[in-house]
């Protein structure tokens, strides 16, 4: 077949929204022409419920901006597309691990497709990727990261392992080289999973102490957390939601833990905090909903630093969004309003890209569309700008994404600026700004004598007073 610039192909997936009974819903396809190449694309995601950032009114207006940008070369390539959706989501709108793995063994039977996209859910993902890794299909995800090992997945969403790279270096930048403490939900939200990541690695390491306090989304992380904060560590990482840390920030201020000694951050990958709502100004992530705190809590978040998913700033991305948003009003009649949900569905965009791209390549060289192994080779060594950004997929099988880290740059207005830029392909961060410490220097991971206590001197220090007089001696004589 002759080559081409990219792999052309015909779309055709329904952008319907999916009956409740979470059948496959196929798509019609123009037949590719005499002598070409149909390319089978099922799609496996949540039908209709919007809370998840990779639901299929999102996605599917992704995907057909994606192949429209394709169609002059799709047209004179002679191949073509036949889609195949179906929802993961049980008769409650939530993502379903029986579902999932019944819905992709109906498409492989029906549809019998060349890769797999979607598959968002973690619990989802995990049904179905052991299966495509069986039948040897490419598995192109971008939603909750699983951090296992997937097999044929490709990963390319914006909560993933280069989060832990991250924080390694972070870490070694401050000089924080050997305890950090964690407070997590129980049930971890999206996002959390890059945390996860990075604790695991963490609680790995025999030169790292890594305690974690953990509670359920309909407890109070409260006075129990701050305790355990006080007795495991300084540098802590917490996972809930914005109003849990703003109540959680008014108890560790009453303790005394917001005057420099301490350093909280919580990771935000939507950066839904530092949106404007209600009465909360934007990148004031301090003020509440109903009111704007003045001083107790501005005070307090000094402390606090959040990190984001790096949204692109580029006029290709603004595009982009603005056509989505578009499109899943026309072809859904959802509102989309979520930044999050938008870098879903661009991850998704640019992921199908750089599979056509390596598919292509395949093809050009002799292969055919069934050498999985050849295709995630060649996706392991392309990079294309996409409209998230640089597209380039590790060792791993997972896209190296950006994060910023935020922090409160102007104290008297409280208002939050981006202070460090991780670009992930780089695997480097960008300094953009100096961070404020209350106390000057940062804070130190284990401070003498309050964590470990095996050092003689900390004995000495406890047990005696001035020209070596028992401490007991000491407070006897105080009245």
């Amino acid at each position: 077949m002759a080559a081409s610039p990219l792999l052309p192909l015909l779309f055709g997936a329904l952008l319907a929204a999916p009956s409740s009974t979470a059948r496959p819903l196929s798509a019609k396809a123009s037949a590719a022409p005499s002598g070409g190449v149909e390319v089978r694309v099922g799609v496996l995601l949540p039908g209709r419920n919007l809370r998840y950032p990779w639901a299929w009114p999102r996605v599917a207006p992704a995907l057909r901006l994606a192949l429209e940008a394709l169609q002059p070369q799709l047209r004179h390539a002679g191949l073509a597309v036949r889609t195949a959706f179906a929802s993961t989501e049980d008769d409650d709108g939530t993502c379903d691990y029986e579902v999932a793995l019944l819905q992709a063994t109906d498409l492989k039977c029906s549809l019998d497709p060349d890769v797999l996209l979607g598959l968002g859910c973690d619990n989802s993902r995990r049904a179905v990727a052991p299966f495509a890794q069986y039948w040897q299909l490419p598995l192109l995800s971008a939603g909750a990261y699983w951090w296992r090992e997937d097999g044929t997945t490709v990963y390319a969403g914006p909560v993933g392992p280069d989060f832990s790279a991250f924080q390694a270096q972070l870490l070694r930048h401050f000089n924080w080289t050997s305890r950090v403490a964690f407070v997590l939900r129980y049930e971890a939200a999206y996002g959390d999973f890059s945390v996860l990541t990075f604790m695991d690695q963490l609680s790995s390491n025999p030169n790292f102490t890594a305690p974690v306090h953990r509670y359920y989304e309909d407890e109070e992380p409260g006075d129990e957390a701050v305790r355990f904060i006080q007795a495991n560590g300084r540098v802590v990482y917490i996972c809930e939601t914005l109003e849990k840390l703003q109540e959680f920030m008014h108890l560790a201020q009453a303790q005394n833990m917001t005057n420099g000694d301490y350093v909280f951050f919580y990771l935000d990958i939507s950066g839904e905090s530092l949106k404007a709502e209600g009465h909360r100004e934007a990148a004031k992530p301090w003020q509440s909903k109903e009111s704007r705190d003045t001083g107790g809590l501005r005070e307090a978040f000094q402390t606090v630093l959040l990190f984001t998913s790096h949204e692109p700033q580029t006029p290709e991305y603004r595009h982009f969004q603005s056509q989505l948003i578009l499109r899943a009003q026309r072809d859904f009649g959802v509102a989309l309003n979520d930044s999050v949900g938008t870098l879903v569905a661009g991850c998704f965009h640019d992921v199908l890209l750089l599979y056509l791209r390596a598919l292509n390549e395949t093809l050009r060289e002799g292969g055919t569309k069934r050498n999985t192994s050849r295709i995630l080779e060649k996706m392991r060594g392309l990079k294309i700008q996409g409209v998230t950004g640089t597209v380039s997929i590790n060792s791993d099988n997972k896209r190296e994404m950006d994060y910023d880290l935020w922090a409160m740059r102007d104290v008297e207005s409280g208002e939050y600026q981006v202070v460090a830029h991780y670009v992930g392909p780089e695997k480097r961060i960008k300094w953009l700004g100096p961070i404020h410490w209350k106390k000057g220097p940062p804070p130190l991971d284990n401070p003498p004598c309050v964590f470990d206590m095996d050092d003689p001197s900390c004995g000495q220090a406890r047990h005696s007073g001035g020209e070596g007089e028992p401490l007991w001696r000491l407070w006897s004589s105080c009245g």
